[in-house]
Parts: C-alpha cells; structure tokens; sequence
C-alpha cells in the first residue's frame, strides 16, 4: 500500500497554557491499537516525556505479533509556528467565559464554574504532522493519512464491534486478528488507501455544523472576498470531522494556503463574537473550494443496544439514521 498513517499522543494539561484534557498517554493505547490494525505503516508523535511509554507500548505490539512498522516522533507540543496566535485568542475567551460565569453565578449559586477541556493545537497541528511526515516520508509511500488516536472509543463506536475503553487494557482477543467481530482490520487500510490513489483528499462529513455562528459568519465573508464565492455559495452547514483525514501532497500548496488565512482571520474574532475553534470548522469552510471525498454520517452515537455507552431514545424511529462507526465497514468496501 501507498499509505503512512500519522497521529499524535500527547498528555496536555487543562489548566496549562496548551489546554487539554488532562488524559496521560496511556489512555490512548487501547484504542490506538485498533488503529495500528489498519495495516498502514505508522507514524506516531509524542513529547519527550510520553516517548518512554509509547516505546514500551508498541514494543508491547511487536511482541505480541502484529504485523506493521512503526516510528515514534518527538515534538513538543507548543513547537507550532501559529502558537502565539492560537493562546492569544485562547486566553481572549477564557478570560470572557470566566467573567460571564461570574455574572450568571451571582443570580444563581447553582451555576457551575467554567470548564473547558481541549488543547486546541493540538487539533491544529493535525495536519502540519501529515505535511511533515509527507517531508520525511520514512516509508516511501505517496499518500498520508491522519487518524486520532483515541477515535475507535467506545462512546461512538459498538464494544461488540470491537470498539474499547479510552484508559483500560484489552487482551489481545479482542482485536484482530483473534476477534473476527472486532471491525478494524486491514481492510480499512485497503479502502482508505485506494480512495486516496482516486481522489487525492479523503474525510469524513457529519450532518450538522456545530461552530459558533460567529466563526461561520467569518468565515463565509472570508470565502466571498478572498475566493469570489457569492452568499449561498459561501454557505456551509455540515462539518468535516478532523479525526480521518487522508490527503496526496499535491494538495498542500491550496489547502495550507486556505487554512493559515482562515486561522488567522480566526485568531482575531473578539469575544463575545468568538469561541474556542478547532480545525474542523476550517476543514468545513476549505469544502465550499475544495470538494474532496466524504463518507457521511449523521449521528455520533453508535446504535448497538445493550453495548456501553448505548444511548436510547426511546420509541422514537432512528432506522434511517446512519451512525459514524459504520464509515468503518464503508471504507472496507473500497478495498
């Protein structure tokens, strides 16, 4: 295959200057292993500190059989180019949703304090690791493919289909080859793979934008006046998922030039006008230009009843709903 899967695994703290949600590296593994499954030779970074333990983990890996090459990459976390940009909004917003819980906290002494648990470089470094691995190219292969770490969780994806815990440790029964049930296998890679060999820019699409309207605006008007793009051209209300992300390098030079504009124009929104962002809602205006292929879906939650974390809505009819966990078996048919 022609494929170098890339992700990251990283601690981040919530009170740090990063953000994060205070998850240690090991909570990752679990489902990374899933990952590793898809075939693809693999690139993982991490910091100096998590380094130690993603040795010992896919060490772990090639002892106990499975059949794929790795490479672990050093990089601190805050080692961005737009980092100063990204705290300084970062801090803009904090500061205002501590002020406004203040308010709401005076007329009511039940409101909770703010909280919010995301390391938004991370999420924007996304797909700077893939143009870097893209340089490097350990593995010689034409195409790069981002995939989160911890997506295979089971919050969205079935246990019964081998979805896992975010921090536990699974047997190696439960992951291919040893449970047939068990949905990542290399055939995801396959699929995956070929798409990009096709299209050149490959994602994952949800039915429903979830962006604070003041970015959209933003980033509709950013749109009109640097693509020409007219209003309901402009327009966008689904949303690109940042967690499977395959692209061919010749898209670079287009989407890296969309997207460091589109942050910046980010960047500089004011609260109240403003929230925390992550790459997604760039994915989903960089669409409106550039319509790669998508697998769709419309709800995250999986719908396997007496699996964990089955969420049930009672008599309401949701036959017609597709589920994310299903892309995995879609992409398998492109193999």
């Amino acid at each position: 295959m022609s494929t170098t899967l890339v992700t990251g695994i990283y601690y981040s703290d919530r009170e740090g200057e990063l953000g994060g949600r205070c998850w240690r590296e090991q909570y990752y593994f679990s489902s990374f292993q899933n990952i590793y499954n898809f075939g693809l030779p693999t690139v993982i970074y991490c910091d100096k500190q998590g380094y130690p333990k993603l040795k010992r983990w896919v060490d772990y890996l090639d002892y106990i059989g499975v059949p794929n090459k790795h490479k672990l990459i050093q990089s601190e976390l805050g080692d961005f180019k737009y980092k100063k940009q990204i705290i300084a909004h970062r801090k803009k917003v904090i500061r205002w949703s501590k002020a406004e819980t203040k308010k709401k906290q005076k007329e009511n002494p039940d409101e909770p304090g703010f909280f919010h648990a995301r390391c938004e470089i991370l999420c924007h470094r996304k797909m700077y690791f893939l143009k870097e691995v893209a340089k490097l190219n350990p593995y010689d292969t034409e195409n790069f493919l981002w995939v989160d770490s911890g997506v295979t969780h089971w919050g969205l994806n079935p246990f019964s289909r081998g979805g896992v815990e975010i921090n536990n440790f699974f047997n190696k029964k439960h992951y291919y080859p040893h449970n047939k049930k068990n949905m990542y296998t290399p055939l995801i890679g396959k699929g995956i793979d070929n798409l990009i060999n096709e299209h050149k820019f490959v994602g994952v699409k949800h039915g429903n934008l979830w962006y604070n309207q003041h970015h959209v605006k933003t980033l509709q008007q950013f749109l009109q006046k640097e693509y020409n793009l007219s209003e309901s051209e402009s327009s966008f209300s689904k949303q690109l998922v940042g967690g499977v992300i395959g692209i061919h390098p010749s898209e670079f030079k287009a989407f890296f030039k969309f997207y460091e504009k589109a942050l910046i124009e980010l960047c500089n929104t004011k609260p109240p006008n403003t929230d925390f962002f992550t790459e997604e809602i760039i994915l989903s205006a960089y669409y409106k230009i550039r319509n790669w292929f998508t697998l769709d879906f419309e709800e995250w939650n999986h719908d396997v009843k007496g699996d964990p974390s089955f969420v049930d809505f009672g008599n309401e009819d949701r036959s017609h709903i597709k589920c994310f966990y299903k892309v995995w078996d879609e992409f398998k048919e492109y193999a």
